[in-house]
């Protein structure tokens, strides 16, 4: 008996395993129903017969009768085979896609768990390094208060898969949040592991500018009202870095500016302050 290989991923051989054991009921379901509705057409025509037959020779023999009747019979019962089958396949599929989806969502709380984890001690390690000796305890308490905050806020909303960022990405921003950009930077190289609006207008790729270009204000709304410049800017270069990962052009397509710039203040351990202003259009791109 072959042995598996020492590095291999169980997790994902198995969720291959279940996603191709979805692919064949798929096609199982889709062959029996060809096969059903042949079935069907073949028991609707011999029915068809059988009574064309009796209304043409009322005293036709018995057996051209039964043969008549034999054809719907068995056509009817291959069709009822058929049915059941597609059912079966249907069911089957139904019950794998949902262990799959219940695997997932297991899986994807156990990273958003781990990366939470991570980022937290990262953050409070940064707060509280004791190479620091001069630094004011009132103020790394005040930091640690408002980390556990930021931290509340971004992970709340589950449709925002924060797990599948870069940890690094994820701690750069709350750093940036909490003035602590530069100890980050010290550190990063040894820890681094309207209700209702009218639909929008033009080409994806038109309405994907005109949203980015919004978003673009609507964090710069945001920047503005930040007094410390210091932080601005350490805050802005974060905005800058959030900006070229690589899921925002999903987050641009799947949602209006505004959340998208919520979120994304989340993600940068800010407020969001933005939208003060209307925009020209509207908000949907």
């Amino acid at each position: 008996m072959k042995t598996a290989s020492a590095d291999l991923d169980i997790q994902a051989y198995c969720r291959s395993l279940a996603l191709q054991q979805v692919q064949m009921l798929t096609r199982l379901a889709e062959i029996a129903m060809q096969l059903a509705e042949a079935e069907g057409a073949r028991a609707i025509e011999a029915q068809a017969r059988a009574a064309q037959v009796r209304a043409a020779q009322p005293k036709a023999d018995a057996a051209t009768m039964e043969a008549a009747r034999a054809e719907a019979q068995e056509a009817g019962l291959a069709f009822s085979r058929f049915s059941r089958s597609v059912q079966r396949s249907l069911a089957l599929r139904s019950r794998a896609a949902a262990d799959l989806c219940a695997g997932d969502k297991a899986d994807r709380k156990a990273r958003r768990a781990r990366q939470r984890d991570h980022v937290t001690d990262a953050l409070y390690a940064l707060i509280w390094d004791p190479a620091q000796s001069t630094q004011d305890l009132d103020e790394a308490d005040c930091r640690t208060n408002k980390l556990d905050e930021r931290l509340d806020e971004l992970y709340r909303d589950e449709d925002d898969r924060i797990e599948d960022r870069p940890v690094g990405a994820v701690i750069t921003g709350l750093a940036c949040g909490l003035g602590l950009s530069d100890e980050w930077r010290r550190r990063a190289a040894d820890w681094s592991d309207p209700p209702y609006p009218p639909p929008p207008t033009g080409t994806p790729a038109e309405i994907r500018e005109r949203r980015r270009a919004r978003l673009h204000e609507l964090m710069r709304q945001t920047l503005d009202l930040i007094s410390d410049r210091d932080k601005a800017a350490s805050v802005q270069a974060g905005i800058e870095a959030r900006l070229a990962e690589p899921d925002i052009e999903a987050l641009i397509d799947a949602e209006p500016p505004a959340p998208d710039a919520a979120r994304l203040c989340r993600s940068l351990g800010i407020d969001f302050h933005g939208g003060g202003k209307d925009p020209d259009k509207p908000d949907t791109g």
